[in-house]
């Protein structure tokens, strides 16, 4: 049964009610001496205690990330991302051969998804996918789109995107209304490895790590070339993210500016705080935007929105810092919003802005 499925939320709800009945029925019916009828309704007590807990936490799942879209996610478990790798060339200029036709079904209207296999990284993950209405138009039928991938936070799942933020129902409005260019969004899975360890988002060595970085850098771009009408230009390809993801997107930007052009952190920081990352000085600094940047005498043609809120410490100082070892300004701009923490109401209330920017930006 799955971890975020109604199903088993209606289960949950069902066991909390059950529990409530039965601490009422054996409340004053359990025999023996004192200790034992005290124990009893301890027991009891307990019991419907911790199924009124589980019923706040699947619901907190469903609607607020899912954070946990699975129980391999939840408790960890073999994640394939250990099979054995096959490089692939390009990345968003061109789709590689060894790439594969994928099969989509549908999450939400107008949003499909997949589980593919990453040939230069070896994980398995799950992709969603929002196509403009134009891609499908015959007016545009020669046209190839702009793409944003599209990152969660760590713990965190990709259909977020499309569920909690609900980033379809911002764009389709601000497209409408001439504000925003058609582009391909796309979510990918940043959380690889199971039990809730933060990837780092790098290529981490064995045991314990994963090529988490060449996942989403070049699988998930030549992947979703294969399978699209996407741009060939990496000048019309950009990648967003909150929190952890949102540290990842510009590493990534930074890191592959052959890639990706523009990158959009949402209440984000800038070094890594992985333990798998972290604990290798070497690997640490050179997945540090700050430090790559300030260290680069010729740094990458590429374009940052840093976003943060005044109520989330550290998000908008950390903005600031990365934006100002920048050369040249250019297109890099500062979005703050004034109230609300570290939660999907504030990434939200910045989607808009971020998606005005980034189609001014995939030109």
């Amino acid at each position: 049964m799955s971890l975020t499925g109604t199903p088993f939320f209606v289960l949950t709800v069902a066991l909390m009610i059950g529990a409530m009945a039965l601490l009422a029925l054996v409340w004053n019916r359990i025999p023996g001496p004192r200790p034992v009828r005290f124990a009893g309704r301890m027991g009891a007590t307990v019991f419907s205690q911790i199924a009124a807990v589980l019923v706040v936490l699947v619901y907190v799942n469903n609607t607020m990330g899912p954070f946990y879209d699975s129980w391999q996610d939840l408790f960890g478990g073999d994640a394939n991302q250990s099979a054995t790798a096959t490089d692939v060339s390009g990345g968003a200029t061109g789709a590689s051969a060894t790439s594969e036709k994928l099969r989509f079904t549908t999450y939400l209207p107008g949003v499909r998804t997949t589980v593919a296999h990453g040939p230069a990284s070896g994980i398995n993950g799950s992709l969603y996918v929002w196509l403009p209405p134009q891609y499908d138009d015959p007016a545009y039928a020669n046209t190839d789109f702009p793409v944003v991938e599209l990152l969660p936070g760590t713990p965190g799942t990709p259909q977020a995107w499309f569920g909690s933020m609900k980033v379809q129902d911002v764009m389709a409005p601000l497209m409408a209304q001439g504000k925003v260019k058609p582009m391909i969004l796309v979510a990918a899975k940043l959380n690889v490895i199971p039990g809730g360890v933060d990837p780092g988002c790098a290529d981490t060595p064995a045991p314990g790590g994963a090529k988490t970085a060449t996942w989403l850098y070049k699988d998930v771009p030549s992947l979703i070339a294969a399978n699209f009408r996407t741009a060939k230009s990496p000048r019309k390809w950009a990648i967003m993210g909150y929190s952890a993801g949102a540290y990842c997107a510009v590493n990534l930007t930074v890191q592959h500016p052959s890639v990706f052009h523009a990158a959009v952190s949402l209440s984000g920081y800038n070094g890594p705080e992985s333990p798998l990352v972290v604990k290798d000085p070497a690997l640490k600094n050179a997945n540090d935007p700050y430090l790559v940047l300030r260290g680069e005498k010729h740094q990458p043609d590429i374009a940052l929105l840093m976003a943060g809120s005044a109520q989330d410490p550290g998000t908008v100082p950390a903005a600031k810092k990365l934006l100002s070892v920048l050369h040249t300004p250019g297109p890099n701009q500062l979005l703050t919003v004034q109230f609300g923490g570290h939660t999907t109401n504030v990434w939200r209330t910045m989607l808009p802005a971020a998606l005005f920017w980034l189609s001014a930006r995939l030109n």
